[in-house]
């Protein structure tokens, strides 16, 4: 089950209501809140409803209304981070305290810096859901910093949108819709400003308070996908592994693995390359390892077929990676 911070859902269903939407239109159906997480399709629902229904804009009404307390310890790492780049980068890391459904990813080159948000529009819930997540990052910044940060240019992999207007007056910059990836792009230099209560000494504490909640989601998930990633990353070293290989030591046939797998909309082959790639960029930042060893922990035979690989994962060659971070 996909999940996301039950704050996020809260904001956008009281929102909702304000705005028309009858209190019990979704009270039996949503009616199992837990907490502090809940299944995202309820977000997604009220972002459908909201569409269908109410002015133009509400992914901008939205956004606008989350802040960093709506995101808990993480929330309080943005405030008291260094700069605003640490607050992408901080999401980038620990996006699953907020949601389990899509991956962030900030890659800078030049004189500008790019967020990818990887969470294909496949419903118009998750539509919006995208584009309340570029508002809300866009505002964070301008919270914690005191300072109009804005972007240069926003790309939405959906088609079109009823909030366009309301969505480049906030962006203040055309947003452009149909591209190939979800996307914002900042100059460098803005996401350099100080943060106004930067506290390194608080940050480090933080981190290891994120540390541990990381883990504790990580425990409660499916333990199948826990054991399966385990699994690959310990085979790696020695090469890719099969489906069979994983399998047999999962004690079940290749078949009913990949049936699993296939409930949750995932695939072994993909499952292999996230792992490869999540392994690969962690050891371009944090180890000293060189780049052949690199491919060969990650199960590359060849470092010329690890450097096609994690080009057409980053558009960035694995140097370039290691020196633009």
């Amino acid at each position: 089950m996909d999940f996301v911070n039950a704050s996020i859902y809260l904001k956008a269903k009281y929102l909702a209501i304000k705005e028309g939407m009858p209190p019990l239109q979704f009270f039996k159906k949503h009616s199992t809140v837990n907490p502090t997480y809940l299944p995202i399709d309820f977000l997604f629902e009220i972002y459908e409803w909201a569409r269908d229904n109410l002015s133009p804009g509400f992914s901008v009404r939205q956004g606008e209304q989350l802040n960093s307390e709506d995101y808990g310890t993480l929330g309080l790492s943005w405030k008291t981070s260094w700069q605003a780049k640490d607050i992408l980068e901080r999401l980038q890391r620990y996006m699953v305290l907020v949601t389990d459904q899509g991956t962030i990813q900030l890659l800078e080159k030049n004189t500008h810096s790019q967020l990818f948000l990887h969470r294909p529009p496949r419903r118009k819930g998750i539509e919006m859901a995208n584009e309340v997540s570029f508002v809300m990052l866009t505002g964070v910044l301008q919270e914690v910093t005191g300072q109009k940060i804005q972007p240069n240019q926003v790309t939405f992999q959906h088609s079109e949108s009823s909030s366009q207007k309301a969505l480049e007056e906030f962006f203040q910059c055309p947003v452009e819709f149909g591209a190939s990836q979800n996307m914002l792009r900042f100059r460098t230099e803005l996401l350099e400003i100080r943060t106004i209560k930067a506290d390194k000494s608080i940050h480090r504490f933080l981190l290891d308070r994120l540390e541990e909640e990381k883990k504790g989601i990580f425990s409660q998930s499916d333990h199948l996908l826990m054991d399966i990633r385990q699994l690959i990353t310990e085979v790696l070293p020695s090469g890719i592994p099969s489906i069979i290989e994983i399998a047999d030591q999962l004690n079940m046939s290749a078949r009913t693995l990949k049936r699993r797998l296939a409930e949750k909309e995932l695939t072994f082959r993909n499952q292999v390359q996230l792992i490869q790639q999540e392994t690969a960029q962690d050891l371009l930042l944090n180890s000293p390892l060189s780049i052949a060893e690199i491919a060969f922990q990650t199960g590359f035979s060849e470092q010329s077929a690890f450097n096609r690989a994690f080009k057409r994962w980053t558009q960035l060659s694995p140097l370039e990676y290691r020196k633009t971070q």
